[in-house]
């Protein structure tokens, strides 16, 4: 007797926290890659590489040979939340096997591209007279750098360099 009822009160356990997972916390990559294979509707999502910025986790995913990014924001108890997901098919093709979106006041590259050695950021505030440029150095493919930025009025102006200094097409 006793039995039965520990069976069925661990059976509506584990029915109640599969009903709560869109409040779960992503704190485990293989968490995070079964949230975003669930938002974009696939199978499965290989998580290529991720980087912790502010609150903020951003997590650069591959799947069917696109690639794309999540981020997940940090909560008050120091978990991370799903937040926001940039499907492959809306990101700019900047250069081979480069693109970019931003999210928030952050600039998100994806890299695919071996032959990637320098990320260059120029940029022109309204507010300033003079340019700010940042050069990031990108060490390992796939990959994806974050670069922030202030939230005013401005023009930005990205390069991507080979580890010779010549511009990538």
């Amino acid at each position: 007797m006793k039995k039965g009822i520990f069976s069925s009160v661990l059976f509506l356990l584990i029915i109640f926290m599969i009903g709560c997972s869109d409040s779960q916390t992503f704190n485990d990559v293989t968490l995070m890659e079964a949230k975003i294979a669930k938002e974009l509707a696939v199978e499965r999502v290989s998580i290529f590489d991720l980087k912790d910025i502010d609150e903020y986790r951003f997590v650069g995913y591959t799947f069917a040979n696109q690639q794309g990014f999540a981020v997940f924001k940090k909560n008050e108890n120091e978990d991370y939340i799903f937040d926001f997901i940039k499907k492959a098919d809306r990101m700019i093709s900047r250069a081979k096997d480069i693109t970019y979106d931003h999210y928030a006041s952050y600039w998100v590259v994806l890299n695919n591209n071996e032959n990637l050695n320098t990320i260059q950021r120029k940029i022109k505030y309204k507010s300033e007279s003079v340019d700010e440029i940042i050069n990031l150095e990108v060490t390992k493919y796939p990959s994806i750098s974050v670069l922030k930025f202030r939230p005013e009025d401005h023009e930005a102006e990205y390069n991507f360099y080979d580890s010779k200094g010549s511009l990538i097409q």
